[in-house]
């Protein structure tokens, strides 16, 4: 590879201001959030369009150079990094809303627009999305739609992937597809079923290994007229799961955050959104069914009102303990208890000084998190954290969990645990159909 010819040619694409070789500049995308090892690209490239993605993506198939998708760089799991250098292509630049569409309750967004700016903008008008990541600051629409993201709003909206009506990708060849009702050309993306298969789900969760996400349409929700939020503690695990299931099943609230588990005390927030006497009702609900637990109580709402109104910026205060190894799975309700007291054993079992668990409900069982927190320059207790993560994800799978956000951590994983599978098959076959020569995000889930 000639690296001033590929950087000539990036620059007569995107400009010379949007691209890098630069050691300074590169360094600046060798990490994400986690504690992936470091990956040094060969190029920075920072596109304006869908277009010029897709010509960026068509000279690295003719050089075979690998192209690695990156938005805000918050994910912990080193999905946006560079295992085999290559180009880095960074979203951040696309960044509008194309469209806000009132008749159809829809928005459509290019995929580097921040999910903070994304909801000030739909909020100022009177509407909200589901789904919206706790690292909204820095996060992006295409990334969290990649992984599929979670966040606030999993009971009422599931997940990332369950808001998205329609995407725009460029495929790993260049060439650039629409899904959902916009593949008919004489058609604006309303709905995402009915033309043929849903290839849309084709793209939710895949990372960039087929393409990568320009454009997106999600559903909107009018502004709910009230959001309730109260705060409660239970010191019994199970009865508090039992708790999670019976609320999360009559679909009684918009999430449930559990940001703390230990033995002595599991605390968790319910935020229920609707119009008056919708919040009403299902408060009094809610809270019958909380309080009819012997030991649980009400903190009340002024500690879960005081995060909410800063979460953006609160939602980093966990990170004052140091950069996190993160093990993140879903399990259904019966094994959530299971796995909790597994993880713990684990990361004491490797002497880990500082770790967190929590739990993010969704309606047929729940998000699973371990942090592992160290210090950067503390290589002892890095080491500890790489050795303990590693087990933990193979008890995460062996326990029947599902990553939402997979990476380049959970690839060797993945792949020895489902490599035997007709959809680990499946998903190989598509890579190798629409990525023959493996520049798009090559090892990210393992393929």
């Amino acid at each position: 590879m000639d690296k001033k010819e590929v950087l000539d040619r990036l620059a007569g694409i995107v400009g010379p201001d949007y691209v890098t070789d630069e050691k300074f500049i590169l360094m600046a995308y060798t990490q994400d959030f986690g504690v992936h090892p470091p990956q040094w690209p060969d190029f920075v490239v920072r596109p304006g369009s869908t277009e010029e993605i897709s010509q960026i993506l068509k000279l690295a198939n003719e050089l075979k150079i690998p192209v690695i998708p990156r938005g805000g760089g918050s994910a912990q799991e080193g999905g946006c990094l560079a295992s085999r250098g290559g180009i880095v292509l960074e979203t951040l630049r696309l960044n509008r809303i194309l469209e806000i569409d009132e008749d159809t309750g829809t928005v459509t967004a290019e995929a580097g627009i921040t999910f903070a700016k994304l909801m000030d903008i739909l909020e100022q008008k009177g509407w909200k999305i589901g789904i919206a990541p706790s690292g909204a600051l820095a996060g992006t629409l295409g990334a969290h739609i990649s992984r599929p993201g979670v966040g606030w709003g999993n009971i009422k909206y599931v997940c990332q992937g369950d808001q998205v009506l329609g995407l725009k990708v460029v495929l790993p060849s260049g060439d650039v597809v629409c899904t959902g009702t916009a593949a008919n050309p004489s058609a604006d993306c309303f709905f995402r079923y009915g033309l043929g298969p849903d290839l849309t789900g084709l793209f939710i969760g895949s990372e960039g290994a087929y393409g990568i996400i320009t454009e997106a349409t999600l559903r909107m929700y009018p502004y709910p007229e009230e959001i309730y939020l109260e705060r409660f503690t239970i010191s019994n695990l199970r009865e508090a799961i039992a708790i999670f299931r019976e609320i999360a099943i009559h679909n009684l609230v918009c999430y449930i955050a559990v940001p703390v588990i230990t033995p002595e005390k599991i605390i968790f927030d319910v935020n229920i959104e609707g119009d008056r006497d919708e919040v009403a009702l299902w408060k009094e609900k809610v809270r019958n069914i909380i309080l009819r637990h012997p030991g649980a109580r009400s903190e009340g709402s002024e500690a879960p009102r005081k995060f909410w109104d800063y979460r953006w910026f609160n939602a980093g205060m966990e990170f004052k303990e140091g950069i996190a190894g993160a093990v993140n799975y879903f399990l259904p309700f019966d094994k959530l208890e299971e796995a909790t007291y597994a993880m713990r054993e684990i990361m004491e079992r490797h002497g880990i000084k500082k770790y967190a668990q929590q739990m993010f409900v969704e309606p047929t069982g729940s998000e699973h998190v371990s942090l592992l927190f160290h210090y950067p320059g503390d290589k002892e207790e890095y080491e500890k954290i790489r050795r303990a993560l590693d087990e933990m994800m193979e008890k995460a799978l062996e326990l029947g969990g599902a990553p939402y956000s997979k990476g380049r951590q959970w690839g060797a994983h993945l792949a020895e645990h489902l490599g035997g599978t007709g959809y680990w098959r499946l998903s190989k076959a598509i890579k190798r159909l629409l990525d023959p020569n493996n520049i798009m995000n090559p090892d990210v889930l393992g393929l």
